[in-house]
């Protein structure tokens, strides 16, 4: 397979970066989100997220909603879920929220819907369920190579 040269910016916060096989990869502080394209880094926002845990933590963060309006900025904003659908309508089970505590919350998969759709309507920006980490990096590999595709490689500065 002929991959596309370019560089994988990796924000220096991630602490388990995917492989990112056959692609340069450098680390570096992002604004915003968790992977980009070195020299896209105004256009390419990719955030990841390991699982409904996470995501469900993330929702009850005000700091969560300032990465979204950040996000709702670039012109190609992602959020790439390493788990499927189907972990959203089984919450909470599966993650790690002691069992005793599941009829107390007040975060339900409905609401998670909810927020997920608001997401997507609201900020414009895309919302992906990737099943694995392994499909979540092939999802994000996919998503840099139609960014090179559309706008073309950029020259290094001389």
């Amino acid at each position: 397979m002929n991959y596309p040269e370019f560089t994988v910016v990796v924000d220096t916060r991630e602490q388990n970066p995917w492989e990112l096989k056959h692609y340069t990869k450098a680390n570096k502080k992002l604004d915003t989100g968790d992977y980009s394209i070195e020299g896209y880094e105004d256009i390419l926002c990719i955030e990841r997220k390991y699982s409904i845990s996470e995501f469900a933590n993330n929702m009850s963060e005000k700091r969560f909603i300032n990465v979204l309006e950040r996000m709702s900025k670039y012109k190609y904003s992602y959020i790439i879920m390493e788990f499927d659908f189907e972990d959203i309508l089984d919450f909470p089970i599966g993650t790690d929220i002691p069992k005793r505590v599941w009829d107390k919350l007040r975060i339900s998969p409905a609401y998670i819907i909810k927020y997920i759709t608001d997401i997507q309507m609201k900020y414009n920006v895309h919302v992906l369920f990737c099943g694995s980490p392994i499909g979540a990096e092939k999802m994000a590999l996919s998503i840099m190579r139609r960014v090179i595709e559309y706008h073309g490689k950029k020259q290094d500065s001389i």
